[in-house]
């Protein structure tokens, strides 16, 4: 009955094929220890595939965690399979990355895994997750705020990731050893109610079972409905995430007008991977923070933000929407400018001035052509300050820049991402957006000054300006 259910999970997911080299994850506890004995019967259905036992010592119990590995050495050895096995910090790696425990000691272990999958040349990584953590995991995650991808659970395959015993119960796993004489180690954290899974399993599955004994089967299935209304979402939104955004250096743009106009499902998707584009994964994303986000959207206001997990940040103004890093919009260190010559002023901002002869670029946006007698150095490069003025080309008197920015429908999350040029004499140049009158260059009289930007925020600034705009 146990290895039937595996074999049936295994076939409906394609989970594993004829000559597969599987490296599984075994701690030895009653699930992993299940697994590992399950792969082996299974051979004789998939002949010529072959299994290696992988052990990390995430070293927070002592010598209670170097037997667990002897012991997982010992069975790998007993068994005739090969044997991996590392031993980490993962206290020392939580506090690096400020992360949970949990987090840490996943994130180590899946990295040692890939490490040997690429080691073994093997084609599966295989993990011991049962109904009854997919359960848990349901709860965990609909206790944090989690949308229908949160509440899809753990899913029986992603990736290289296998999970055969995510339909059996941790009763059925241990009943299977029993049955073959098979001895397993328990984890003494397991009855600690420092960690949310504990309590969620020691104290609210028993509660919840008092109003249906079934109520671990119920979630998986749960699981499987939010899967696969999850995926169908999001294969849509992936064929519409490039009508509807574009993932520019390392940034998400979008027009608010027409992302608004898409049902609430492909918009919250959509945020999803514009965030995951930006921040690399959605740790600690949740469903508020969806919400939040589409407020803003829908509120009509002319510019807001919201604050998300990772220093991301979603900005909206004039008509248009970025998703970034908080870093991406910090202001320029004040930098001098004190000749000819090419300057890195911060990671996104490269600037080149040189005298020439060459009117190749006259008139794009990201260079600046100036009269040499009419500019004296140092010229300082700085971010835009309330109460800076200047003389845009072709007017005779002054303009605030912060009207300036408004007529140019610069949203106010990018105004600090404009390089201003200014001498003792006034700002020159408005870097990428207009020179001021005072100190255009004669296009019969060379040789000119030539200053021109290179970098990202030129890049997302040209892109705002681009962006279609509310009809």
């Amino acid at each position: 009955m146990f290895l039937g259910k595996i074999r049936k999970t295994v076939d409906s997911f394609g989970m594993i094929a004829p000559g597969d080299v599987i490296v599984a994850g075994v701690s030895g506890g009653s699930d992993s220890m299940a697994l590992l004995l399950a792969l082996l019967d299974l051979r004789e259905f998939y002949p010529g595939t072959e299994v290696v036992v992988s052990h990390v010592n995430h070293g927070l119990r002592g010598g209670e965690s170097d037997e667990d590995a002897e012991f997982v050495r010992e069975a790998a050895e007993r068994l005739g399979l090969a044997f991996e096995c590392v031993r980490v910090d993962t206290e020392g790696f939580r506090k690096k990355h400020g992360l949970s425990l949990e987090d840490a000691a996943r994130e180590l272990r899946y990295g040692f895994f890939n490490e040997i999958l690429e080691k073994r040349s093997a084609q599966r990584i295989a993990t011991a997750h049962t109904l009854n953590d997919q359960a848990e995991t349901v709860i965990m995650r609909f206790i944090r705020g989690s949308g229908s991808q949160g509440l899809a659970g753990i899913r029986p395959l992603s990736g290289n990731i296998i999970r055969p015993l995510i339909n059996v119960t941790k009763f059925e796993a241990r009943e299977y050893l029993r049955s073959t004489g098979v001895s397993w180690r328990e984890d003494s954290t397991n009855s600690s109610d420092e960690f949310l899974r504990n309590r969620v399993r020691n104290e609210l599955v028993p509660l919840l079972e008092s109003y249906n004994p079934s109520v671990e089967q119920v979630l998986s299935r749960v699981a499987a409905v939010c899967a696969a209304e999850a995926d169908f979402i999001s294969a849509e939104a992936d064929e519409r995430f490039g009508k509807l955004a574009r993932v520019v250096e390392g940034c998400v743009l979008g027009n608010v007008e027409k992302f608004l106009g898409e049902p609430s499902a492909i918009r919250f998707s959509v945020m999803r991977k514009s965030i995951l584009a930006v921040k690399g994964d959605l740790n600690s994303v949740s469903a508020k923070h969806l919400f939040s986000i589409d407020e803003v959207l829908r509120s009509g206001e002319t510019s807001a933000e919201v604050n998300l997990p990772g220093r991301v940040v979603f900005h909206m103004g004039h008509g248009v929407f970025f998703f970034a890093r908080e870093e991406n919009f910090l202001e320029f260190p004040a930098t001098e400018i004190r000749g000819c010559g090419t300057h890195r002023v911060s990671r996104d901002l490269e600037v080149t001035v040189e005298l020439t002869d060459d009117v190749s670029l006259w008139g794009a946006a990201e260079v600046g052509y100036f009269a040499p007698e009419k500019i004296s150095f140092p010229v300082t490069l700085r971010s835009f300050s309330d109460g800076d003025s200047f003389v845009p080309l072709g007017m005779r008197g002054t303009k605030k820049l912060k009207d300036f920015f408004i007529d140019e429908k610069i949203p106010r999350f990018l105004r600090k991402k404009v390089p201003v040029f200014e001498t003792r004499d006034g700002i020159i140049w408005v870097g990428g957006l207009r020179t001021d009158n005072r100190f255009k260059a004669d296009d019969t009289k060379s040789p000119w000054l030539r200053a021109s930007i290179r970098g990202s925020s030129q890049k997302l600034i040209d892109l705002a300006r681009r962006a279609p705009r509310p009809s």
